[in-house]
């Protein structure tokens, strides 16, 4: 079978191998032949530094041993849905997470197609439209398969989760979002498939929920225990998991099967400089929990001959501030700032005070853009009026600061917060700066002064005629910025995980390079891959989460009944 597309541990290894053996036989012609562990040797030898290699292992190094019919590493969305689903179908489940609690990376914006709630709003999506739309944002580098693996069991993954909300707290609630804005956005099209859970007074934790489901469930919660690799038999049966808890190393044996869901490898510097480097290069700020997600999953599932996505995929967000005077690339640095007014649609000049492209792309897209243009960032300027251009602006999901028409309480900003955050926060690390005038505007972004007041008199001009002849912004969010006292801010990406994941299959068994699965392995959420790629497609909200809750049941129910 072909192994386009796939990056293995031997693939990892194979380079290195050949560019040593090249090397070898260019020098030592008449040299009697090396040995095949001579070999292997200098492969390993060739193999990226984070990438490492399993640690040797004798049974006198584990002081207990837990056997489960299935293991999920992992308590955060992906994970914590595998175990109940399992439980659910009667296996016994040991659910390892290595923070002190299960449910602390919980992401509320969950994209769903076909749920009781958008059937009883008379909401009707095409599948194959919004399957296609999610396959064009990906280059169709992905796997159409896994995205309608999506499209036909979220919705009962989001009823499912609704009946266990309302089991547990009957004035708690999954909320349909139906309100989409203009809906098209320009050329960009969205879809209603957000959902969340609240109650009529507050957004609520969905993951709460399901960690009282899974208590229920009789799961077996081992906190404080964070894997270190795979236990595999002769025959490269995944069999269990290597961790280390409490009271020292642990084997957890997998009577069916082993769930990979520990969330990517955003946090690990020395991954991303490998495999992820433009958004190393050009990230300014990174988004907690992000420096938790290690790759540990993944390392593991290469060890054990897995391959993963080629084409590096992040999830970035124009939401990184700095202050003035700061160039792209310093995530890792700690300099950046969590700036979420960065996705609103104000004016948005480059570092020699020009504009450079149309304000209303999604996140990542006018992210990219900026990393074209000097040092990497750019700058956003609003004015006295902000929060009335913010109401016509109209943005969706996480990016809203108007509070939704529908009732929905999934954002992360109120006004006041958003406010709130401005003064209390962004202003004393300089990294939203404030003048009466557009000059001295200028003067404390470092930006030249008579160019960025040229460009503010012309983007004025062009929203009075309402009409963006520059760069085809719509008429609506052409707003005049004319009343002082104006800000700004030193904007660059927002990194939040990573999206290229390890090969899986329609039953979300780990791939290896040749396109067979491992047996006994398993990885959902951004421990898999297939499903994104270049970029995440941000105007379909919560569709990261949608996919990594729904398989997340899928695999649990799958290996439950191996």
């Amino acid at each position: 079978m072909g192994t386009s597309g796939l990056i293995s541990r031997r693939g990892f290894l194979g380079l290195g191998a050949l560019a040593a053996a090249g090397t070898a036989m260019a020098g030592l012609g008449g040299c009697a032949p090396r040995t095949q562990a001579a070999v292997a040797a200098e492969a390993a030898s060739a193999a990226p530094d984070w990438l490492g290699a399993p640690r040797e292992i004798s049974p006198r190094d584990v002081v207990s041993t837990v056997t489960a019919d299935v293991v999920v590493v992992g308590g955060g969305n992906g994970g914590m849905f595998a175990a109940a689903a399992a439980a659910e179908e009667g296996a016994s489940v040991a659910l390892l997470e290595k923070a002190g609690e299960i449910g602390v990376n919980c992401r509320e914006w969950i994209g769903a197609v076909g749920s009781r709630l958008q059937k009883d709003a008379g909401v009707e999506i095409d599948k194959h439209e919004i399957i296609e739309t999610l396959c064009m944002y990906a280059s169709h580098r992905c796997d159409q398969r896994l995205i309608r693996l999506w499209a036909d069991h979220s919705g009962e993954t989001v009823d499912w989760l609704e009946d266990v909300v309302r089991s547990h707290d009957p004035n708690a609630y999954v909320f349909f979002e139906t309100d989409i804005g203009e809906g098209d956005h320009g050329i960009y099209k969205t879809f209603a498939i957000q959902h969340n859970v609240q109650s009529d007074e507050e957004r609520l934790r969905s993951l709460d929920f399901v960690a009282a489901e899974i208590e229920d469930l009789g799961v077996d919660v081992r906190t404080w225990t964070e894997m270190i690799q795979l236990a595999q038999d002769e025959s490269g049966r995944v069999t269990g998991v290597y961790a280390e808890g409490p009271d020292g190393l642990m084997l957890f044996e997998a009577t069916k099967g082993v769930i990979l869901a520990t969330g990517g490898y955003c946090g690990n510097r020395e991954m991303m400089e490998s495999l992820n480097k433009l958004a190393v290069d050009h990230c300014v700020a990174m988004q907690s929990p992000g420096p938790s997600n290690l790759g540990d999953g993944i390392k593991a599932a290469l060890w054990a001959g897995a391959a993963k996505d080629e084409q590096p995929t992040v999830m970035v967000f124009d939401r990184g501030g700095v202050p003035a005077g700061t160039k792209g690339g310093c995530a890792y640095d700690g300099l950046g700032f969590m700036t979420h007014i960065g996705s609103q649609p104000f004016l948005k000049v480059n570092k020699d005070g020009e504009r450079f492209c149309n304000e209303s792309t999604p996140y990542d897209f006018i992210y990219a853009a900026g990393t074209l243009e000097r040092d990497g960032v750019y700058c956003q300027i609003w004015d006295a009026n902000w929060l009335d251009h913010v109401a016509q602006f109209h943005t969706l999901a996480c990016s809203r600061i108007i509070p939704s028409p529908t009732g929905g309480k999934a954002q992360i900003f109120t006004p006041e917060a958003e406010m709130g955050m401005i003064e209390g926060v962004l202003k004393p690390a300089g990294v939203v700066v404030e003048a009466d005038t557009l000059e001295e505007l200028a003067e404390k972004l470092q930006i030249p002064a008579d160019a960025f007041v040229q460009t503010v008199k012309r983007y004025n001009e062009l929203c009075a005629k309402g009409d963006d002849e520059d760069f085809g912004k719509e008429s609506y969010r052409m707003i005049a910025l004319d009343t002082p006292p104006y800000q700004a801010a030193t904007i660059g990406g927002q990194l939040l995980c990573t999206l290229d994941g390890l090969r899986v299959n329609t039953d979300l068994q780990v791939l290896d390079a040749d396109h067979d699965p491992i047996p006994g392995l398993y990885a959902v959420g951004n421990d898999s891959g297939g499903f994104f790629a270049n970029n995440y497609p941000e105007l379909l909200p919560g569709v990261a989460c949608g996919r990594t809750i729904t398989f997340g049941r899928l695999a649990g129910k799958t290996v439950a009944h191996q």
